[in-house]
């Protein structure tokens, strides 16, 4: 696992309230340490609505069970594509088993950390993990516990692993006529409530990745500030240092001129003593035949 996918793993198991300044915290430390590819990927990582949280802390807390759940969903695979009809019959009834108790482990889970939610958040929690066993993509993103929003299955898969429902039996129906009006009133009240609930968090989502992402392009822009002007110190220190090395290019330029003018006059000088020295000898042997 990267270091990436660890610190996601971290991120999308706590509580979505923190997501944020946890994330601001991971970014900071990344960039503390030199390493900003990371500090921008990090800095990416989109927040969790309540039900992918939910489903995340399901799989970091209780990865066995996960894990026996695709299991399960590998059989109904195989035996779908065997055509094993008794199979089927009971890997159906297992995997529903398995999706119902998973779910009512990460409801535990999520009021073990104080969070409430609805009987709606439950369900979708459900339909998540059933969507896992029957499309790759999801199944990856519950896998590595980086859900990002309740996830369904609208594929084509095989019908033995479409989503199961949420309970065994149907709702008790009212001996009552039920007026088609009311009904149709509530049902567009409940949608638009759910409509407008989703809108709001995804809203609020939208303000916090904004907030984010303005804070990471003040830091990038604050970064080539301080690039732009460590620059121009480097161009000012380079020009101090090409006038010096044009300076002492001169400077070497008239020494080496200086140590040919000296050895020019050098050698004439020895020839002068070498013409001197013998004509000193030749009067020392006159002198000496005349003493003699």
């Amino acid at each position: 696992m990267s270091e990436l996918d660890e610190i996601a793993a971290e991120l999308y198991a706590i509580d979505p309230a923190e997501f944020v300044a946890a994330r601001k915290a991971a970014v900071a430390a990344a960039k503390k340490s030199g390493n900003r590819a990371l500090a921008s990927a990090i800095g990416s990582l989109r927040k969790p609505t309540t039900v992918a949280w939910m489903v995340n802390l399901l799989v970091r807390e209780e990865p066995e069970d996960i894990a026996e759940l695709f299991d399960i969903g590998d059989s109904l695979r195989e035996a779908q594509r065997k055509s094993n009809t008794g199979d089927l019959r009971e890997l159906s009834t297992a995997r529903q088993k398995a999706i119902k108790s998973l779910t009512s482990r990460a409801a535990e889970l999520a009021r073990g950390q104080g969070k409430t939610f609805d009987e709606n958040a439950s369900r979708e929690v459900g339909q998540t993990l059933g969507a896992a066993l029957a499309d790759p993509d999801i199944a990856l993103r519950v896998r590595s516990g980086r859900v990002l929003t309740a996830e369904s299955y609208s594929g084509f898969g095989p019908a033995a692993l479409s989503l199961v429902p949420d309970t065994d039996d149907p709702p008790p129906q009212s001996d009552a006529p039920e007026d088609p009006a009311l009904k149709r009133s509530s049902e567009h009240r409940r949608v638009d409530e759910k409509a407008l609930a989703e809108a709001r968090e995804a809203l609020a989502e939208a303000k916090e990745d904004e907030a984010s992402a303005r804070g990471a392009a003040e830091t990038a822009e604050s970064d080539l500030r301080d690039a732009q002007n460590h620059l121009a110190e480097v161009k000012e220190q380079l020009e101090r240092l090409r006038a010096e090395l044009h300076a002492a290019e001169g400077e070497e330029a008239t020494a080496r001129e200086a140590e040919k003018s000296t050895g020019r006059e050098a050698r004439r000088l020895r020839r002068v003593l070498s013409d001197a020295e013998d004509r000193t000898a030749e009067l020392q042997s006159v002198v000496d035949d005349l003493s003699s």
